[in-house]
């Protein structure tokens, strides 16, 4: 059933979260009005705030009971997966589910073993008293859109729920989470496929499993790394793209590692600690191929900091803690002149399906987490030819696969 239209001020509708199809025939002296209702306020629409209006709009006008359920589950490797923060062969996920009118929306939430965040963290969160009472969207959104309500260490839950939601609202409209942001998609990307720390031996049969893309992603730990480096160069032609994970300890370091790769190295990923600031504008000031920040820039406060450090970023759903925020950073990167480089956590096809809808905001796509592993319950985007293939159903357009175990909360 789709939803009705709703009036939205003027501002809101140049945000674009309406599409074409959606948005009313106004009259010029309606346009006028709002506009200028708009300035008499002072108002400062930023995305995050249109987006949730947005969705309030329409939950105060469909006052239907919202269902909330949660699924634990544990994506495995297809082989153990090593970087410089270990080895592990799987990583644990939460999986959401919201359901009205008969239409259900999903959501992800994946945190390596590495993060603060933890899947017990998400859960105590899901079962928390903030969303005891919460049985509406408008009540999702508002929750959602509570500062107090999300910490730094809550990205991922954050992240989880507003898939879910953009995704029942992008049913419930019949259009493209892609839509729903108001992406663009005229920027010409490329794509990564990513091999990790890997014993020498073993590089050539895990480099025949990938499939083709523009660029290798390839993980490091220091020096330590070069033989695996060097039968990477011998077994496959593309571009390598390094990412050290934090691992170097020097300049030094990096500049043998950039010997190694020539001509065919087309950028770097956070190579040093986020605290060796100096080290990392060092190197950066040496180099002429782009430097992307990861463990150091986690949501739009980030940024400010990141021109002369890092000529990129890349842009996590489980950092940043939404694609509202997402689509946000990509924003504010472009008028900072960086970079844009859409990663994940080893995500699922939902995750991953639900951040390359963002792909014409990007430079690079680093979206491989369905390719590792053996055991996706979903089915979304897929790689045809090296190249990105997006489903064409509304909202993420990842469908379950598998029979999970949903609990639900009760509001």
């Amino acid at each position: 059933m789709l939803l009705p239209a709703v009036q939205l001020p003027f501002e809101l509708q140049e945000v674009g979260y309406l599409s074409g199809a959606h948005r009313s025939d106004r009259k010029e002296r309606q346009q006028e009005a709002n506009r200028a209702a708009f300035e008499r306020s002072g108002a400062t629409v930023r995305v995050e705030y249109a987006f949730f209006v947005f969705l309030a709009s329409f939950a105060a006008q469909n006052p239907v009971h919202l269902q909330i359920s949660y699924a634990p589950y544990r994506l495995l490797f297809k082989h153990p997966f090593e970087t410089s923060h270990g080895i592990r062969e799987g990583t644990d996920s939460i999986f959401i589910r919201l359901e009205e009118n008969g239409i259900t929306g999903y959501g992800e939430v994946t945190l390596p073993p590495y993060l603060k965040e933890k899947p017990q963290d998400v859960v105590d969160q899901l079962l928390g008293t903030a969303l005891a009472g919460v049985n509406s969207k408008e009540g999702l959104a508002t929750h959602l859109n509570a500062p107090e309500a999300w910490n730094d260490h809550q990205q991922g839950c954050r992240a989880g729920l507003h898939m879910a939601l953009t995704d029942l609202i992008g049913k419930e409209q019949q259009i493209s989470i892609g839509q729903l942001l108001n992406i663009d998609n005229t920027k010409s990307y490329r794509v990564l496929m990513t091999i990790g720390i890997t014993p020498v031996p073993r590089v050539a049969e895990q480099l025949q499993e990938l499939p083709k893309s523009d660029f290798l992603k390839v993980k490091m730990n220091g020096p330590g790394s070069i033989p695996m480096l060097r039968e990477v160069l011998k077994n496959d032609q593309r571009p390598v793209f390094i990412d050290g994970n934090q691992g170097m300890l020097s300049v030094l370091e990096v500049l043998d590692v950039c010997r190694v790769a020539g001509e065919r190295l087309v950028g770097l990923e956070q190579p040093f600690a986020v605290k060796d600031v100096v080290l990392q504008q060092e190197l950066q000031r040496l180099l002429s191929v782009c430097i992307y920040g990861d463990e150091a820039i986690w949501g739009v406060n980030d940024l400010e900091r990141t021109p002369g450090t890092f000529g990129g970023v890349n842009i996590k759903l489980m950092k940043c803690g939404g694609l509202d925020r997402a689509k946000a950073m990509t924003d504010l990167a472009a008028e900072s002149g960086l970079k844009v480089m859409l990663g994940c956590m080893s995500e699922s096809s939902l995750g991953c399906t639900a951040m390359a809808h963002l792909a014409g905001a990007a430079d690079l796509l680093d979206l491989d987490g369905p390719s590792l592993i053996k055991n996706d319950p979903f089915e979304g985007m897929r790689m045809k030819n090296g190249k990105l293939v997006m489903p064409e159903a509304p909202g993420i357009g990842a469908n379950l696969k598998a029979e999970l175990e949903f609990k639900r909360i009760c509001a």
